[in-house]
């Protein structure tokens, strides 16, 4: 069904995706665990999505978050930080739901059990439906060593956002020895190492990009995206892949 999904939107025109006239974009992000036994499928929905996606090359762009509640149930996830449960557990309150896994939450506004393709093939729909209301240019500093200063703009809305940046593993695979997935061997894509917050001034920011947190820093990417600081609905998105 994704896949089907997916395709139908290339027959009919994908969305102009050059930055300065990007008229939509999805950020899916899903919250997901090595420690549980219902994520693997939702981990597959994720590689699905991204892989058509940029071989389509739409506007999607996704984030794998790794909680860490699941950890004490005998197995600690290597990608599991405190900072997503509570950016999860934020989500909760915002949209009025419960925190589980696998969730997925497409551009801050919808969200559903991550494993269910359908339902996120009809979200994605939705958000590329509408168009966005921060458009963020981003250009890069020379690298010093693994770590590089970017620069971030803004146009359209720029009031009343709160501009994210995430540093992502395009791809992670390692076995699992203990807990809910014991003897099974799991792999991710689009992992989130950090997530930062630059701070705005006025309609720019800039950062600092650490590759060296990546296993595989030749791979990475980094996923920047514009947040309501109130309802946080995601008003605009862009990928910057490691140059």
């Amino acid at each position: 069904m994704l896949v089907l999904f997916l395709l139908a939107l290339v027959l009919s025109g994908p969305p102009n995706t050059t930055l300065e006239e990007l008229p939509s974009f999805a950020l899916v992000e899903l919250y997901t665990s090595q420690g549980c036994s219902s994520c693997p499928p939702a981990d597959r929905v994720l590689e699905t999505l991204t892989k058509e996606a940029r071989a389509q090359d739409l506007p999607i762009y996704t984030l794998s978050f790794h909680v860490d509640y699941w950890n004490r149930l005998g197995w600690t996830d290597p990608y599991s930080q405190a900072a997503f449960s509570r950016r999860q557990r934020t989500y909760a309150d915002k949209l009025s739901e419960r925190v589980y896994t696998p969730q997925m939450i497409v551009n801050g506004k919808q969200v559903f059990v991550g494993s269910r393709s359908e339902q996120a093939a009809r979200a994605v729909e939705t958000a590329l439906g509408q168009a966005a209301e921060t458009r963020i240019s981003l250009t890069a500093a020379a690298k010093q060593g693994d770590r590089q200063t970017i620069t971030a703009r803004l146009s359209g809305r720029t009031q009343g956002v709160s501009l994210y940046y995430a540093l992502v593993e395009a791809r992670a695979e390692n076995a699992v020895p203990r807990g809910e997935n014991a003897g099974r061997s799991l792999a991710h894509v689009q992992v989130v190492r950090h997530l930062g917050i630059a701070p705005l001034d006025d309609d720019r920011a800039r950062f600092t990009a650490d590759w060296s947190l990546l296993d595989r820093p030749a791979e990475g990417q980094l996923v920047v995206f514009a947040q309501d600081e109130t309802s946080w609905a995601v008003t605009g998105a862009v990928r910057w892949e490691r140059q």
